[in-house]
């Protein structure tokens, strides 16, 4: 049976979460959707009815007033106020007789019969208005029938007033319920989420470790240089690919190391021996073995001389950065003074650098201890990095080297102040081949720092660098303290 890929499992996650989504997206649209017809009627409808009713019962209780001044003093100013309030009291019984306004059977009523009664108010009271009585018992009797029916729509609309106030309370907990509902589903919905977003992520990561176990075992059988190793994972889906491609992959890095081997062979039997008997001729020639030599030919024969070390000094490179990644060296771990072990470094290099104008500052630990090391490996190391520092230094300028301890480890630093490396090729610099643009036309092929990365690494210290164009660099490299080690200070 074909097993699933993961781009299936995938899939069916993907569907899984999109389906949940999906159903919480049209729950909340429907939610959102009474929520806010809900709301429109609390605001443009609950909301304004209850200004109207309001300000109507104000207006009817000011309009009394008004009117019962002005019959009594016959101001022409009462007698505009009275045109105000009846003018804003027909509007609101106009908007409270509007379909859909008042829904409540006995709203309706109670708003036709107030309209009714504000019709024979008006007709009524602007018959008094236009021929005010002024005898106090006649103008007493119109006071009490235009309070009666004042209290009768006032009555009206309180009426009103009170399913407006109904109303919203009714709406507020529905809201209220609403709200519940929301957030009862959305933790539902998120526990629902978390507990597929949990369990098919971890089903899936299971089915895929699994693979991956056999893959990585694989991996680590490569990086041991065991290329014979071949991953046992035969199924069909992505990852079974990629075993396959790893697995030929891996036959294929065996005959390319198998081929290394034969070529390290051939240069270190056929190119090495050669070159060195030319070397041998050439300090012969020098020598006068075949005769005496004039000034040209013994400067052809030191260019000659120059060549063969320079090919000389690359093969030893390729020979050694060949063995140091392929585990062949082993290393002769020691127990080594750190200042000794520098000072005669310093001794060895001296020559080369007073020859180039360099002057070397050392700044030895103030107390002496053993480390343990290959010391001929630390000292290429050394030779190395400081080798550059001062082939890239200007004449007359000072190359520093600096012992520290910090905790557990040694740090060696070794800083010049010539041109700089560029930022973007100090992660590269340790690489093998790789030389940088600053440093291109000088001679190597770019293996002393990746020999020295390879050595450094092989004792269990790290490499680094800093450097800033036009000012110099800091290479630096560290050695781990073993306690047992230090414990023994040389004092004398």
């Amino acid at each position: 049976m074909k097993k699933p890929g993961l781009l299936e499992k995938l899939i069916v996650a993907y569907a899984v979460f999109v389906i949940v989504l999906l159903g919480l997206a049209v729950f909340l649209v429907y939610v959102s959707s009474r929520l806010g017809n809900v709301t429109a009627d609390i605001y443009y409808l609950d909301q304004h009815k209850k200004e109207v009713t309001n300000t109507l019962i104000s207006d009817l209780i000011s309009l009394e007033e008004t009117g019962k001044q002005y019959l009594l003093l016959q101001r022409e100013s009462y007698k505009n106020l009275i045109g105000e309030r009846e003018e804003a009291i027909t509007r609101a019984w106009e908007y409270l007789c509007l379909e859909g306004v008042c829904v409540r059977q006995e709203e309706i009523r109670g708003v036709r019969r107030g309209m009714e009664i504000w019709g024979s108010y008006l007709a009524r009271f602007h018959s008094q208005l236009a021929d005010p009585p002024m005898d106090p018992g006649t103008l007493e009797t119109i006071f009490r029938e235009n309070s009666k029916d004042m209290d009768s729509m006032v009555r009206v609309v309180r009426l009103v007033n009170a399913g407006v106030l109904k109303s919203l309370d009714e709406k507020i907990v529905f809201l209220k319920g609403l709200g519940e509902q929301i957030r009862l589903f959305t933790w539902w919905a998120l526990g629902i989420a978390a507990t597929i977003g949990l369990i098919i992520p971890l089903l899936i990561y299971k089915s895929i470790t699994n693979d991956l176990v056999s893959i990585r075992t694989g991996i680590k059988h490569i990086a041991q240089g065991d290329f014979s190793y071949r991953i046992p994972l035969y199924s069909k889906d992505d990852l079974g690919m990629l075993a396959e491609s790893f697995n030929v992959m891996s036959l294929r890095l065996k005959e390319l190391d198998n081929m290394k081997s034969e070529f390290i062979s051939i240069v270190s039997h056929e190119l090495k021996t050669p070159l060195t008997s030319m070397k041998e001729a050439a300090n012969l020639l020098k020598e006068g073995a075949v005769g005496e030599l004039n000034e040209k030919q013994m400067r052809f024969i030191s260019i000659m001389e120059q060549g063969i070390n320079r090919l000389l000094q690359m093969i030893a490179e390729l020979l050694e950065m060949s063995k140091l990644e392929s585990g062949m060296v082993d290393l002769k771990m020691e127990a080594h003074e750190v200042n000794d072990v520098v000072s005669g470094f310093i001794s060895e290099i001296q020559h080369y650098a007073e020859k180039k104008g360099i002057h070397i500052q050392v700044s030895y630990l103030p107390d002496g201890f053993n480390v343990l090391m290959d010391r001929n490996k630390i000292v290429r190391v050394l030779t190395n990095l400081t080798h550059n520092a001062i082939k890239y230094s200007d004449d007359g300028s000072v190359v520093e080297l600096r012992i520290n301890q910090e905790d557990d480890q040694l740090i060696v630093e070794i800083e010049d102040h010539g041109k700089g490396v560029p930022e973007e090729d100090i992660p590269l610099i340790f690489e093998k081949f790789y030389q940088s643009k600053a440093t291109r036309g000088h001679s190597g092929i770019g293996l002393g720092l990746a020999i020295s990365k390879s050595i450094v690494d092989a004792h269990g210290g790290k490499i680094y660098a800093k450097s800033t164009v036009g000012k110099g660099s800091t290479f630096s490299f560290t050695l781990p303290v073993h306690p047992h080690i230090t414990a023994d200070r040389m004092h004398g």
